[in-house]
């Protein structure tokens, strides 16, 4: 018995050697490509880019979902672009994006449906990596919510970094790439591709999450501290997800609502065309990232009279 306890334990700790080794690596040659790092780009644009701006905060829908070039001539403000992936969390966002705000900035969230839903608005493994091999520092300001939805990935982060194909052998994305993004944050590597093959959306089965309206609405009050303004509006969605989803969508239209926040459009006004998108439900082609920020500049102008 004393054998089998000595021998485990030194397993235990061996196999806790290689966790805490394996996340303090140096990032690998193939994650150093991710579109992950684009944050670096777009903090920098924060940091950088002068008055007047209109920044966007959400996931892909934004990234793979607008044009600034065309926002910046229709309403004459200097676009950014924050748009990364989903799964980073739009609470992270938001609070990455409040350290670097300015005094009569406009704000356009736009989060992506299933961040009202279940625990998604605190981030998974895009979360994880995002701050293990990018910015440490950030680590203090994850909360509990927040490091339990990451934790679950640590050991899929840890052992990832032994593997030979994150260093030899990999090639880099031409769309989901750090090179896959444009002067002011839009992917635009997939421009000129022709549509792929996807899946529909699923049908969101999580229940509905208040803290995401909450946390919200507590981006708005720091927003408006510094002298900013907040708007929000819906993503770009696929109709045939949309159909799927057409009770979920109303409830975050009807919490969006009740919580008077500024809303530009409806969920309906963003419905896409199955033609015009590109990989997934929330990914425009560049005809659908055209048609979308038409119809984001129509109601931007609308609502600030830019």
């Amino acid at each position: 018995m004393k054998n089998f306890l000595i021998k485990t334990s030194l397993f235990s700790l061996l196999l806790l050697l290689i966790i805490v080794v394996g996340f303090i690596l140096p990032v690998t040659p193939r994650a150093s490509k991710s579109l992950l790092y684009a944050k670096i780009q777009k903090d920098s644009l924060l940091k950088n880019i002068d008055n007047p701006r209109i920044i966007f905060v959400g996931g892909s829908n934004l990234s793979f979902g607008i044009n600034s070039q065309m926002i910046k001539d229709s309403i004459q403000l200097n676009p950014i672009n924050t748009g990364i992936q989903a799964s980073i969390g739009l609470q992270y966002m938001m609070d990455n994006t409040l350290k670097y705000i300015k005094e009569d900035d406009v704000i356009i969230l736009a989060p992506e449906y299933d961040h009202f839903y279940g625990r998604f608005v605190f981030g998974s493994e895009a979360l994880l990596r995002t701050i293990a091999d990018i910015d440490y520092f950030d680590l203090i300001d994850l909360n509990t919510e927040q490091i339990k939805n990451t934790s679950n990935y640590i050991l899929k982060y840890s052992f990832s970094k032994l593997k030979p194909t994150e260093y030899f052998g990999f090639e880099e994305s031409d769309v989901y790439s750090v090179n896959s993004f444009n002067k002011y944050g839009d992917a635009y590597g997939h421009w000129n591709m022709q549509q792929q093959k996807f899946s529909a959306h699923d049908e969101i089965l999580e229940e509905y999450n208040p803290n995401t309206i909450k946390l919200i609405n507590d981006f708005r009050i720091e927003l408006e501290k510094k002298g900013a303004i907040l708007f929000i509006t819906y993503p770009s969605f696929q109709s045939t997800s949309y159909n799927k989803n057409v009770k979920q969508i109303e409830r975050v239209e009807k919490e969006l609502i009740k919580n008077n926040f500024n809303i530009l459009g409806t969920p309906e006004r963003y419905k896409m065309p199955d033609t015009m998108m590109f990989n997934t439900p929330y990914h425009l082609l560049k005809k659908g990232v055209e048609y979308r920020t038409e119809l984001l500049i129509e109601d931007i102008q609308e609502s600030t009279k830019l």
